[in-house]
């Protein structure tokens, strides 16, 4: 049985870095588009192997979107609890997935139970744009996980960040079978004291003769190796590697005994 919660009041969610307009009215678009932009097969393997060196067998996937990894664990005999900041995006998750799904934000997690290992990919980390967030999201994974527990969660890698981000405008199209969309992005505005920067998206939706544009923007943040791990050993995590993979910094973890 499909158990689907609502966790957050809509007042307390909608304000937050993380839920904008592409989780929100755009959910049927991320839902097609980044099955294509992240290689989720590929993902399930690096996880897997991971999740089965350490006997995981009980997972929180934290921003878990619209479920696309979750139904992938799911199929692979995994126990999944799905938890994500939009309602919108839950409701397409709860369509493929069988597991339990909570709303909540990742910076106040609180799930009532401990999970063999958390995951959190999809860079969603990147939304965590001040050191507050940060603390606050390595808070509650380690409530969520058990003693010798595994996480799993990416982030941009601030090392690789360079000019070249903010010099023009990048553009992508996605066909499909009855629409087309293309988008487009820019980066701007970026702060060295927390390697964060604003990107700003254009989406144009062509269904038969109708063209649809939908701007969006958010605030993302990239994070260096060595200071990850000194933020996870200060709320009792040991960082076991970091894997630079998919443009991603990929940061493996066990939190240890309390």
């Amino acid at each position: 049985m499909n158990a689907f919660h609502l966790k957050v009041k809509e007042n307390s969610v909608g304000s937050q870095s993380g839920y904008h307009t592409l989780y929100k009215r755009l959910a049927w678009i991320y839902d097609k588009i980044y099955a294509e932009i992240f290689p989720y097969r590929e993902i399930f393997d690096l996880v897997d192997e991971v999740l089965r060196k350490h006997g995981c067998d009980k997972i929180l996937e934290v921003a878990c979107g619209t479920g696309h990894l979750m139904e992938i664990l799911e199929r692979n005999a995994y126990q999944v609890t799905g938890l994500d900041i939009s309602k919108e995006m839950l409701e397409i998750a709860k369509k493929r997935s069988k597991g339990r799904l909570i709303r909540q934000d990742m910076r106040d997690i609180k799930v009532g139970e401990v999970f063999d290992a958390l995951i959190c990919l999809g860079r969603s980390f990147t939304y965590m744009i001040t050191d507050d967030d940060v603390e606050k999201a390595l808070k509650g994974f380690n409530r969520a996980l058990r003693d010798g527990g595994g996480l799993i969660f990416d982030n941009f890698d601030a090392k690789d960040v360079d000019e070249s981000y903010f010099k023009e405008w990048k553009k992508r199209v996605f066909e499909f079978d009855n629409f087309r969309v293309t988008r487009l992005s820019k980066s701007f505005d970026y702060d060295e004291k927390n390697s964060s920067w604003l990107v700003k998206w254009k989406y144009v939706i062509e269904r038969n003769i109708e063209k649809e544009s939908i701007y969006d923007q958010a605030r993302l943040r990239a994070f260096h190796e060595v200071c990850l791990k000194n933020k996870l050993r200060r709320h009792g995590f040991c960082m076991l590697e970091g894997i630079h993979k998919w443009g991603s910094l990929i940061i493996i973890a066990q939190k240890e005994a309390s």
